[in-house]
């Protein structure tokens, strides 16, 4: 035999390599299976709660968290790095969440006789309205949003630091932003809080 011949011979031949790379994207796929699988076990009553604690409906939340867990499956050879994997489905499922809810207010504007009657523009606390803040959550930022909503359901800025993946400042961050653009949508629609009425006395007396 050939110098030739036996170098030839050491050669894998395509097919070979072609099984070989198969076989190695097929072990790949399980690990990262049950990667993923481990994943979602340890974190979806989590996020379920996360959820549940802003929408009441059952329904529209594992529509959302379906979805979003079908979207990090598929993005899971990046995400699986990622510090902020809860952070990211919560935040995912959330904008599926604000979008449905937008998607029926949209279906309501079209039959009037179905609408709830306006709220009436002397409510102390339009915060207290759910449906009012709910419509001008999905105004703001998602991670804001989230933040503002999480702190709303009773989640210090340590728990939300830890489930989002970032740090307090950036919490306490988010959340004055939130609160400052919540007031001023407050503001824009009509309502007062008793805050906003005291500055308003104030400049009228200093005049």
């Amino acid at each position: 035999m050939t110098e030739v011949e036996g170098t030839a011979a050491l050669t894998p031949e395509p097919a070979d390599r072609e099984a070989a790379r198969k076989a190695a994207a097929a072990r790949l796929k399980a690990e990262h299976d049950r990667e993923f699988a481990a994943f979602v076990e340890a974190s979806y009553h989590k996020v379920e709660g996360i959820l549940r604690a802003e929408c009441r409906d059952r329904d529209m939340v594992e529509d959302a968290l379906n979805e979003a867990y079908l979207h990090g499956r598929v993005k899971w050879s990046t995400l699986r790095d990622h510090v902020k994997r809860i952070g990211w489905v919560i935040i995912t499922a959330r904008f599926k969440i604000l979008k449905d809810q937008q998607r029926r207010q949209r279906e309501a504007a079209m039959a009037p006789e179905d609408l709830p009657p306006a709220p009436q523009s002397n409510i102390v606390d339009a915060w207290e309205a759910q449906e009012v803040l709910s419509t001008w959550l999905s105004q703001l930022p998602s991670r804001q949003a989230v933040v503002f909503q999480m702190e709303h359901d009773g989640f210090s800025n340590q728990e939300i630091a830890r489930i989002l993946g970032v740090t307090e400042i950036s919490v306490r961050s988010y959340k004055a932003a939130a609160k400052k653009r919540l007031r001023e949508l407050a503001e824009e629609a009509g309502y007062t809080d008793s805050e906003s009425r005291r500055r308003q006395g104030g400049s009228r007396e200093s005049r």
